[in-house]
C-alpha cells in the first residue's frame, strides 16, 4: 500500500536525521508543493486536509470530510476516512500530514489561493494555525508532537508576517475576534437621548432627551434604578414652542447639562430657559434668560469655605449674543440671578464655559475663536483678558485636574494648552494633529511626585484618536513650543524612550489609535487611567488599553453618531447615540479587562502583521489566551533541569511559546506594571505587581530586541539601559547608542580588543601585593623562599584577593579569572598534577567561570573550594574522609563541581584541615569530611563523603561559618549569636571547658554583642565584633594575651592590646593571626617560626604587634596561610547577592592599537561606553540564551518571531559576544559530563609496521572503526579519551603516543592517504586565498566515509575537551558550517575563484557581446551541470544533466549552481557534527564564530616562543645556563615550520592551545651528561627536551634541526617492547 511505501521512507528519514537521504516524501511533498502553487484549487484541499487531520488529531473527532464530492473521488484510499482515531498519531498518515503541513507553513501566504469572498471569511488564513494551536493544547497527543506543533505554529505566522506587506487601517474588531462584553440598555426617554452626565459624588447618571425632561439614574453592574424625572419648567410668555420642532438635534451643547460640585443640583437649560432641580427634590427652580443660552457651568472644585454645609452654588451661563450671566443658588425656592457686564461681549456666541473654581477664573470660548479669561466680580486691575486663540470657533475647553493648565480646541488640527505666568495667559504647547480636532479630555489624576505627567486624549476628525503625556511643570520658556503627532505614525505604542522623554520633558504622543475611519466625536479615560473610550459618527465605539494601545472592546451602537461616553466606576461605559431612545451601558469594568487583555494584545500584534481571522480561528483563540500560563508553567517545569546542567537548554517547545510571546507583543504587558502611560517613569508599586514573575520574560525579550537593533543597525528598544555607564563627552551619548554608527565591523574590533588585550582596559585596575614568610615551594612567587618583611610582587599586581593556605597561593582577579602558585602536591593547586609552581598559572579548569570566593585550608594535605558568581562550588585536593564532598575520597588534581550543593545557593565557606562547610543564601549550614570529636555538628564523630545539613540549627539563621583543625564555629546572619562544636583542647570552643562538643553549643559571652567574623586556628579562635573589637580564647601562646590574662583562656576575651584601635579584618593561618585596623595598619601575632608575621625576626610573639613595613601603605585587605601571609591594597569587594554579576572595572586605554585602525577616529570614551554596552549585551545574551532557538535548520527567513535570533544564525551578531557567553556554558557542560577517576579512556590497537609485506591500514582507519564503536560517554576524559596499544613498538602510552597517533592521522588526512579531506580548488588552480587549505570531500559518502567522518568529529571533540589541538587545516568555509553559520557566494569565492568568475561571466554574458544567437558557440554547456569542488561535473539538481541551459534561463543556473556548491557538504558536516556531539555539546557551536572553534580545535598555529617561554621548568640548569641561552636563541631563530617540528620532536603534537593557560604540562628543558655535541633527545609523554652539553650555538642549531626532522617515530628505550609483542597470528587484515 502506498501508506507502507510512504511511512517507511519517512522512518528511514527521521532516523538517519544527518544523512537525509532525499526520501520519497521529500520529493512527494515537493511535487505537492508545486502543484498547489500552481493551482489554486489544489492549494485548498491541500489546507484543508491538513487541517482536518491536525483537528482530528488533537481531538480524536473524525473530520475528514471534503467538500467537494467531486474532489472526494479522486482522494487517494488511504486519506478518505481515518476511522480508528488513535491510530492516528502513530499511523503513516499522520506523518504525511507532517510533512504537508511543513511545506505550507513555509510557503504561508504564496499559497494562499484567491479564494471566493464567502469562503475567506469563513476560513480565514487562520485555518492551519487554529489546528495547529488545537495540537499544542490538546492532552491526547505527545509532548513530542505539541512541540512538532508549536514549532510549525512560529513558521506558520512567520510566513505571514514575511510575505504580508499589507498594513491594516483600522484597528478595530468589526469581526468579533474578541469576546465580548456584556451590556445593558437604559430605556430612557421617549425621545431621543441627547446628552447625559455623571455625578461622581452621588454616583448618578443624569440624561436629557427630547421629550423634555431630564432623568437621574442609580447605576450599579447588573442593574439600574430610575430616581427621578425632572420636567423642563414652561413659562407662558414664550412662545409655546414645540419640541420636536428643533429638527434632529445636532450637537448636544445645544443641551447643555451639568451637576453641582456637590451633586446637590442639577442644571439643564432649553433654549432661553434655565431649569436647576434640586436632586431628589421637588418642582425646580426656573431662570428664563434674556437670550438663548449656549453654554452652562458650575465650578468644578468646591468652594473653599464649605463649613456651614449649605454654602451657596454659582452657576454660569453663556449666551448666544455674547453676554455672561451667574446664577447663585441659595436652597431649593431661592435664587439670584447677576449679569456680568463687565465680560460682555457684542454678537459673538459663547460656545463653551470652563470654569475650575470660585476663587479662580472662568474662561469662557467663543466662535470667533478668542478666549476670554475673567473673574466673576470686576476689579481693578485688567480683569478680563481676552486671548486670540484660534482661528476657529472653540469647541471645547477642559482645566487639567489641578487647575493650572487650560486645553482649548476649536475646529482645526492643533489643541492648545495655556498657563497663566505672573498675569499674562500664554500657551506653552500646540499640539498639532494630522486633522482636526473633535474633542479633548483630561486623566482625572495627575501623576504622584514632583516632575510627573498629565495624560490627555484627543479624537479627530480623520478617525485618529491621540494619546498625550504632558509636563505638569510649566516649561519656564516664553515662546510655545508646537509638538506633532506626524513621524509618530508607524512607531510601535511603547517605542518611544521613556529615559529619554523624562529628559527632555516635552509634550509627546504616546498612541496613535486607529481604530475608526469616520470622525471621532467623544473620547473619556477610564477612571484608573487604564483604558479610554473613543466614540464616533457611525455608531462605532472602541475602547483601547492605555498599557499598549490594544483594541479591547469594540461596540457598534448602530444609532447614528455617538454624542457622548461616560466611564461609571466599577460599571463600565455609558453611551448616548443621537438616533437612539435608550442609554448602552457597556460593562467594561477593571476586571474584565484584566482577564481579556491577553488576546486583545495578540489580536493587536497579530493584525499588524496582517493577520485577520480569529473569530473563525476558536482554537487559536484558546491558546493565546492560555499562552501566559503555559509560558509560566512550562518554564518552572523546565528551569531547574536546565540549571543544574541536566539540560544544555530549553526544549524548542519553550522557545516557540517564548518567541510567540515576543512576536505578538505580549512581553510588553506581562512585563510592566500595570499602570497608565503617566506612571511609567515612576517606580512600581509592588504590593500589586510582582516584577520577578516575569524578569526571565523580560530580560528574553530584552535580549532579542537588543540583538535585532545591533543586527540591522536600528535603534535600541526603550527595555535596554545600560547599567553601571561611564561618562562620556558631552553629546556623545546619543552617538554610542547609535548602532547604524558602528555597524561596519567597529563592534567587532572593539570586543576584539578587549578580549585579546584587556590589560589596555585594565579591568579591575592593578593593586600593590606584600607577600612574607615561608616561600621554598613557590608560595610567593618572585618574592622569595624565606621572606622576613613584606615584600611586593609585581606579578600579583591583578589581584582583586589573595589566599594563603598550605605552602601555597591563590589569586583571583576582578574578571574572575583563579591563579595558583606554591606546593601542588596531592593536586591541590587545581592544575591536573601534582608539580610546584614558582610562578601565577591561571586554573584553567575553572576558566570561563567568574570565581568571587575561594578558600583552603592551612593544614593537612590541602584542599580547596570556589564558589563561582552563578553559583556553582566547586572543590579540589586531597580528598580523605570525603572532605572534597563528592562521595568518595579521591583526590581531585583539578576543581570537580559539587554535585550535591546543586540548586543551593551558596554565600560562604569554609575549609578546615580534615572537613568543610558551607553556608547557604537562605541560612542552612551543610559540613562534610571528617567527623571526629565532632567538629561536623552533626551530633556523632562519623565521616561525611557528601555536604549534610546541621540540623541542631535548623531554627537559625547561619551567616558563616569558620573550620579549624578539629573545631568549627558558626555564627548567625544577623551576629548575635555563636555556636561551637568538635575538639575542646584549650578551651578553644570558648565554653569554660575544655571538652568535645558533637552538637553545635552557644558561645555564651559571644552572643548579643554584634559579631562580624570568627576565624579558627590549629588551636585557638578569634571573633571579631562589628565595632571593632577582637575576642580571643584556646591556646594561651597564640591568643594575643598577656601572660597574666592568659590563664582563663577557655572563654572569650577581649585583646587588650587592640582595645583602642578599630579592627576591620582578622586572617587566622595554622598558629598565627593576621589583624586589619580601619587606618591601613597589620598588626600580628603567634607562631613565627617561617617569619610569617613579617617583623623581620623568627621568634614566637605573644601580643600584637604592629608590621611596621606596611604603614603608610594603604592595605585594605589581609590573608594568612600556614607558614606566609599577605596584605593587598584592593578595595575588597562589596558583598553580593548570588546570581548578580560582578560590575567590571573599565579603565582608558592610552591608545588604539595599530590592529584596530578603524577605531582612531573615536574618543576612547566613547569607545568604553559602546564597550560597556556590548558587555551588557552579552549579559542579557547569558542569561537568556537558553531560550534562543539557534538551531540553524528553523531559520527560513526573517520575522518578528526569529528577529533578534536571526543575527547569531547568521553569525553577525557572534563577533560581539563577550567570550563568557560561549566559554563559560562550554566549560561547564564538558565539566558535567567529564569521566571521573581515570587517566585514561578504552584501548585501541593500533599496527604501525607492516609485516609480511603487508601494508597496514592508515591508522585513522584503524583508530576509527574501533572507536565510533564505543560507548561515547566512555571517551569524554579530560586527557586521554582513549589508549593506545603500539603492536610491536616500544612505546607505553603515558600519552605521548596517543598524542603521537593524533598527529599522524591528522598527517594522513592532509597528505590524502585518507580520502576524506580534498585541497581547495584555489590550491589546484594556485589562485587566490586558502591555498594551503583543505575542504571536505563531497564525494566521499559512503557509509564508510560517513563513519569516517563521524570520528573525524569524535577527534574535534576531544581536542576541545581536553585542549590538545589538532593540527588540520581546513578552509574557514568547513569551519562556518560546523558553527551552521549560513554560507554566501563570498565564501564559495575564497575557495574557488576560478568557478565564481566563471559563473559571474554566464550571468553576465551581455556584457562580454554574448548573445541569445551566439550563446552556445560561446558557453560551453549545454545542460544544468556544474563543477564539484573536487572538480567533477555533477548535475546541480536533480535530472539536470537533461535540463538544456539557455540564454534565457542563464539567471536560474547561475542561482542553482551557487546553491549546489554551497551544500554540496552537508552530508559530511552533519556527520562531522554528530561525531562532535559525542564529546561535546554541539549546540553551543551556534554561539561561536568559525574563528572561535577552529582555535579551539586547532590551536594556534603559531608557535609563540614568548607562549613556551612562560610554560618553562629547568631541571639540572638554570635560566642563566649558557645552553639555556643558546637554545632559546636557536627557537628564536627557527622559522614557523621548524618551531612546529619542533614541538612535534618535544611534544607529539604540533601546535600550541590556544589559550596558553591551557598547557596541562610544562615544558621541561633538562640537561643530561651525554657526549659533547650528540643529538638532542625527548619524552613526548612529559613534554620535556633533554639536552647534551654543545661546543658552541650554530652546533647545536645544526644538532636541534636534524634531531627534529629524523627522528620522528617514539621509541625511547626497548624495555615496552617484550609487552606489545603481536601475540595474535594473522590478525594482519584487521590493521
Amino acid at each position: 500500500s502506498p501508506a507502507a511505501a510512504l511511512s517507511s521512507a519517512t522512518r528511514s528519514r527521521v532516523h538517519s536525521k544527518t544523512s537525509k537521504p532525499i526520501s520519497c516524501l521529500a520529493y512527494l511533498s515537493t511535487a505537492v508543493g508545486c502543484l498547489a502553487s500552481n493551482s489554486s484549487s489544489a492549494a485548498k484541499l491541500l489546507v484543508q486536509l491538513c487541517t482536518q487531520n491536525l483537528i482530528s488529531a488533537a481531538t480524536g473527532m473524525n473530520l475528514t470530510t471534503v467538500d467537494d464530492p467531486m474532489q472526494r473521488k479522486f482522494l487517494p484510499s488511504f486519506l478518505r476516512g481515518i476511522a480508528e482515531e488513535n491510530k492516528l498519531v502513530t499511523s503513516p498518515n499522520f506523518v504525511v500530514t507532517q510533512a504537508l503541513v511543513a511545506l505550507l507553513a513555509d510557503k504561508g501566504a504564496k499559497l494562499r489561493p484567491s479564494c471566493e469572498k464567502a469562503e475567506a471569511e469563513r476560513r480565514g488564513p487562520l485555518e492551519l494555525a487554529n489546528a495547529l494551536a488545537a495540537c499544542c493544547l490538546s492532552s491526547r497527543l505527545s509532548s513530542q508532537h505539541r512541540q512538532w506543533a508549536a514549532q510549525q505554529l512560529v513558521r506558520t505566522l512567520a510566513a505571514h508576517d514575511r510575505d504580508n506587506q499589507s498594513r491594516p487601517q483600522t484597528f478595530a474588531d468589526m469581526s468579533g475576534d474578541l469576546r465580548k462584553c456584556s451590556s445593558i440598555k437604559l430605556e430612557a426617554h421617549q425621545n431621543r437621548v441627547t446628552n447625559c452626565g455623571w455625578c461622581n459624588k452621588k454616583g448618578l447618571l443624569a440624561t436629557i432627551g427630547n421629550d423634555g425632561t431630564v432623568r437621574v439614574w442609580n447605576v450599579t453592574k447588573n442593574q439600574y434604578t430610575l430616581q427621578q424625572t425632572c420636567i423642563f419648567s414652561k413659562v407662558e410668555e414664550t412662545a409655546d414652542e414645540n419640541l420636536s420642532t428643533l429638527g434632529s438635534p445636532s450637537d448636544p451643547s445645544l443641551f447643555p447639562i451639568c451637576w453641582s460640585v456637590s451633586g446637590k443640583y442639577l442644571a439643564a437649560a432649553l433654549e432661553k430657559r434655565v431649569n436647576i432641580w434640586l436632586v431628589n427634590g421637588g418642582k425646580g427652580l426656573l431662570d428664563v434668560q434674556p437670550h438663548w443660552v449656549s453654554a452652562l457651568a458650575w465650578p468644578e472644585e468646591g468652594p473653599v469655605a464649605s463649613w456651614a454645609g449649605d454654602t451657596l452654588e454659582v452657576l454660569l451661563i453663556g449666551r448666544i449674543d455674547g453676554s455672561l450671566g451667574l446664577i447663585e443658588v441659595v436652597d431649593a425656592s431661592t435664587m439670584h440671578r447677576l449679569e456680568l457686564e463687565h465680560c460682555y461681549r457684542k454678537d459673538v456666541a459663547v460656545t463653551c464655559i470652563a470654569w475650575f473654581s470660585e476663587d479662580r477664573p472662568f474662561a469662557v470660548g467663543y466662535s470667533d475663536g478668542k478666549l476670554l479669561v475673567g473673574m466673576k466680580e470686576p476689579t481693578e486691575t485688567g480683569t478680563v483678558i481676552l486671548i486670540d486663540a484660534h482661528r476657529e470657533s472653540i469647541t471645547s475647553m477642559k482645566w487639567e485636574p489641578a487647575g493650572q493648565i487650560l486645553l482649548t480646541c476649536a475646529k482645526e488640527e492643533a489643541v492648545k494648552l495655556w498657563v497663566n505666568g505672573s498675569g499674562n495667559w500664554r500657551c506653552t504647547y500646540s499640539l498639532s494633529h494630522s486633522s482636526i480636532v473633535n474633542c479633548i479630555s483630561w486623566f482625572d489624576l495627575s501623576g504622584k511626585g514632583e516632575d510627573t505627567d498629565l495624560m490627555l486624549a484627543t479624537g479627530c476628525q480623520n478617525g485618529l484618536v491621540c494619546v498625550w503625556l504632558v509636563p505638569q511643570k510649566v516649561p519656564s520658556i516664553s515662546q510655545s513650543s508646537s509638538v506633532s503627532s506626524d513621524g509618530w505614525w508607524d512607531r510601535d505604542c511603547r517605542s518611544w524612550n521613556k529615559e529619554g522623554y523624562h529628559r527632555t520633558r516635552e509634550a509627546c504622543c504616546v498612541y496613535q489609535l486607529k481604530g475608526h475611519i469616520t470622525p471621532v466625536r467623544t473620547v473619556t479615560f477610564s477612571s484608573d487611567g487604564l483604558a479610554v473610550v473613543s466614540g464616533g459618527v457611525g455608531g462605532l465605539m472602541n475602547i483601547w488599553s492605555m498599557r499598549d494601545g490594544s483594541v479591547l472592546q469594540t461596540v457598534v451602537t448602530g444609532f447614528g453618531a455617538i454624542q457622548n461616553t461616560i466611564w461609571i466606576p466599577e460599571v463600565g461605559v455609558a453611551v448616548c447615540s443621537n438616533r437612539s431612545k435608550d442609554v448602552l451601558v457597556v460593562n467594561c469594568t477593571s476586571e474584565w479587562i484584566i482577564s481579556n487583555h491577553v488576546l486583545a494584545t495578540c489580536r493587536t500584534a497579530l493584525k499588524k502583521q496582517g493577520i485577520v481571522g480569529l473569530n473563525v480561528a476558536p482554537c487559536m483563540r484558546a491558546f493565546l489566551e492560555r499562552l501566559p500560563s503555559m509560558l509560566q508553567e512550562q518554564y518552572a517545569y523546565e528551569k531547574p533541569h536546565v540549571v543544574c546542567g541536566d539540560q544544555l537548554v530549553h526544549s524548542p517547545y519553550m522557545q516557540c511559546l517564548a518567541s510567540l510571546a515576543v512576536g505578538l507583543n505580549l512581553d510588553q504587558l506581562l512585563c510592566n506594571p500595570p499602570v497608565p502611560p503617566y506612571q511609567w517613569g515612576s517606580p512600581p508599586d509592588l504590593t500589586m505587581w510582582n516584577p520577578n514573575e516575569w524578569a526571565w520574560l523580560e530580560c528574553f525579550s530584552a535580549t532579542v530586541k537588543a540583538a535585532e537593533a545591533l543586527a540591522k543597525g536600528e535603534p535600541f528598544p526603550d527595555s535596554f539601559s545600560v547599567p553601571d555607564l561611564e561618562p562620556v563627552p558631552e553629546g556623545e551619548l546619543a552617538h554610542v547608542m547609535d548602532n547604524s554608527k558602528w555597524i561596519h565591523g567597529l563592534d567587532e574590533q572593539i570586543m576584539s580588543w578587549a578580549t585579546s588585550r584587556p590589560e589596555d582596559w585594565h579591568l579591575g585596575g592593578k593593586c600593590d601585593v606584600f607577600l612574607w614568610g615561608a616561600g621554598r615551594h613557590g608560595q610567593l612567587a618572585e618574592a622569595g623562599r624565606n621572606v622576613l618583611v613584606p615584600v611586593t610582587a609585581p606579578s600579583f599586581s591583578q589581584a582583586q584577593q589573595v589566599i594563603c593556605g598550605q605552602n601555597c597561593t591563590f589569586v583571583i582577579q576582578a574578571n574572575g579569572t583563579v591563579m595558583a602558585c606554591g606546593e601542588g602536591s596531592y593536586g591541590r593547586l587545581g592544575q591536573g598534577n601534582s608539580d610546584d609552581l614558582h610562578v601565577l598559572t591561571v586554573i584553567s579548569a575553572l576558566q570561563g567561570f567568574v570565581v568571587t570566593q575561594l578558600v583552603t585550608s592551612c593544614g593537612s594535605d590541602g584542599h580547596s573550594m570556589a564558589l563561582t558568581e552563578s553559583g556553582e562550588v566547586f572543590s579540589w585536593g586531597d580528598g580523605d574522609y570525603g572532605k572534597l564532598g563528592h562521595g568518595n575520597s579521591d583526590r581531585q588534581r583539578r576543581p570537580r563541581q559539587i554535585e550535591a550543593l546543586q540548586g543551593e545557593e551558596i554565600v560562604q565557606m569554609s575549609c578546615g584541615f580534615k572537613h568543610s562547610a558551607v553556608v547557604t543564601a537562605d541560612g542552612k549550614l551543610f559540613t562534610f569530611g571528617n567527623g571526629d570529636y565532632g567538629r561536623l555538628g552533626l551530633g556523632n564523630t562519623s565521616n561525611k563523603k557528601l555536604p549534610e545539613r546541621v540540623m541542631a540549627l535548623e531554627g537559625y539563621q547561619i551567616g558563616q561559618v569558620a573550620c579549624g583543625l578539629n573545631h568549627t564555629l558558626a555564627v548567625s546572619a544577623d551576629g548575635l549569636m555563636v555556636w561551637a562544636f568538635g575538639d575542646g583542647d584549650y578551651g578553644k570552643l570558648g565554653l569554660g571547658n575544655s571538652t568535645a562538643k558533637s552538637s553545635p553549643q552557644k558561645v555564651d559571652i559571644l552572643c548579643g554583642i554584634g559579631i562580624k567574623k570568627v576565624a579558627c586556628g590549629t588551636q585557638f579562635s578569634v571573633a571579631l565584633t562589628k565595632d571593632g573589637h577582637v575576642y580571643t580564647f584556646g591556646q594561651d601562646r597564640l591568643i594575643g594575651l598577656p601572660e597574666g590574662r592568659a590563664r582563663n583562656h577557655n572563654r572569650p576575651q577581649q585583646v587588650p592590646v587592640l582595645a583602642g584601635i578599630f579592627i576591620e579584618d582578622i586572617a587566622v593561618g595554622a598558629e598565627h593571626t593576621v589583624a586589619l585596623s580601619s587606618t591601613g595598619d597589620v598588626y600580628a601575632w603567634g607562631s613565627n617560626s617561617e617569619g610569617q608575621l613579617g617583623l623581620g625576626h623568627t621568634n614566637h610573639v605573644r601580643e600584637p604587634t604592629l608590621v611596621t613595613t606596611l604603614q603608610g601603605k594603604t592595605v585594605r585587605q589581609i590573608s594568612a596561610g600556614r607558614c606566609h601571609s599577605a596584605a593587598w591594597t584592593a578595595p575588597p569587594v562589596p558583598p553580593r547577592a548570588p546570581g548578580v554579576s560582578v560590575p567590571l572595572q573599565l579603565g582608558l586605554p592610552d591608545s588604539v592599537p595599530p590592529q584596530y585602525s578603524s577605531l582612531k577616529e573615536e574618543i576612547m570614551e566613547t569607545i568604553r561606553a559602546r564597550l560597556r554596552l556590548l558587555y551588557h549585551f552579552s549579559d542579557l545574551m547569558y542569561s537568556s540564551w537558553r531560550l534562543l532557538n539557534l538551531s540553524p535548520n528553523n531559520q527560513s527567513g526573517v520575522s518578528v518571531y526569529n528577529a533578534g535570533t536571526w543575527g547569531i544564525v547568521q553569525g553577525q551578531l557572534r563577533p560581539l559576544l563577550a567570550p563568557r557567553v560561549y566559554t563559560l556554558p562550554m566549560v561547564r557542560s564538558i565539566g558535567k559530563t567529564m569521566v571521573q577517576g581515570k587517566n585514561y579512556g578504552p584501548q585501541i590497537t593500533v599496527k604501525r609496521i607492516s609485516t609480511r609485506g603487508r601494508k597496514c591500514k592508515p591508522i585513522f582507519v584503524q583508530i576509527a572503526r574501533q572507536v565510533v564503536k564505543l560507548n561515547a560517554s566512555d571517551l569524554r576524559l579530560p586527557s586521554r579519551a582513549w589508549k593506545v596499544k603500539l603492536v610491536g613498538e616500544g612505546a607505553d602510552d603515558a600519552g605521548g603516543v596517543f598524542d603521537d597517533t593524533i598527529t599522524e592521522m591528522c598527517q594522513e588526512l592532509e597528505s590524502s592517504i585518507v580520502d576524506l579531506l580534498i585541497p581547495s580548488p584555489n590550491a589546484s588552480a594556485e589562485v587566490g586565498y586558502n591555498r594551503d587549505r583543505f575542504l571536505f570531500n563531497p564525494s566521499a559518502s559512503s557509509d564508510e566515509h560517513l563513519m569516517q567522518f563521524r570520528f573525524l568529529g569524535i577527534l574535534m571533540g576531544v581536542a576541545i575537551r581536553t585542549k590538545k589541538p589538532l593540527d588540520l587545516h581546513l578552509a574557514p568555509v568547513i569551519w562556518k558550517q560546523l558553527c551552521c553559520i549560513p554560507l554566501t557566494v563570498e565564501d564559495l569565492e575564497e575557495v574557488d575563484l576560478l568557478y565564481v568568475q566563471t559563473l559571474n561571466s554566464i550571468l553576465h554574458a551581455e556584457d562580454g557581446g554574448i548573445t541569445e544567437d551566439n550563446f552556445h558557440e560561446m558557453i560551453p554547456l549545454d545542460s544544468f551541470v556544474g563543477q564539484s569542488a573536487d572538480g567533477k561535473m555533477v548535475p546541480i539538481i536533480p535530472g539536470g544533466s537533461s535540463i538544456p541551459l539557455t540564454f534565457s534561463n542563464r539567471k536560474e543556473y547561475v542561482e542553482r549552481a551557487v546553491d549546489y556548491r554551497l551544500h554540496e557538504m552537508d552530508r559530511q558536516v552533519a556527520a562531522v557534527r554528530e561525531g562532535m556531539s559525542w564529546i561535546i555539546p554541539v549546540p553551543l557551536l551556534s554561539l561561536l564564530t568559525a574563528k572561535h572553534l577552529e582555535q579551539m580545535v586547532c590551536g594556534m598555529p603559531e608557535i609563540s616562543v614568548d607562549v613556551l617561554k612562560k610554560v618553562v621548568r629547568y631541571r639540572e640548569v638554570d635560566e642563566q645556563h649558557q645552553l639555556v641561552q643558546w637554545f632559546w636563541q636557536t627557537l628564536e631563530e627557527f622559522s614557523n615550520e621548524e618551531r612546529v617540528l619542533f614541538m612535534r620532536f618535544v611534544s607529539g603534537r604540533s601546535r600550541l592551545p590556544a589559550n596558553p593557560a591551557d598547557i596541562s604540562q610544562r615544558f621541561q628543558i633538562m640537561k643530561v651528561d651525554r657526549p659533547f655535541d650528540s643529538l638532542p633527545t625527548s619524552q613526548t609523554c612529559f613534554f620535556q627536551l633533554r639536552l647534551p652539553p654543545y661546543s658552541s650555538q650554530p652546533v647545536m642549531a645544526e644538532r636541534l634541526r636534524y634531531a627534529i626532522n629524523n627522528c620522528r617515530s617514539i621509541d625511547m628505550d626497548n624495555y615496552m617492547l617484550s609487552r606489545n609483542v603481536d601475540n595474535a597470528e594473522g590478525s594482519d587484515t584487521d590493521y
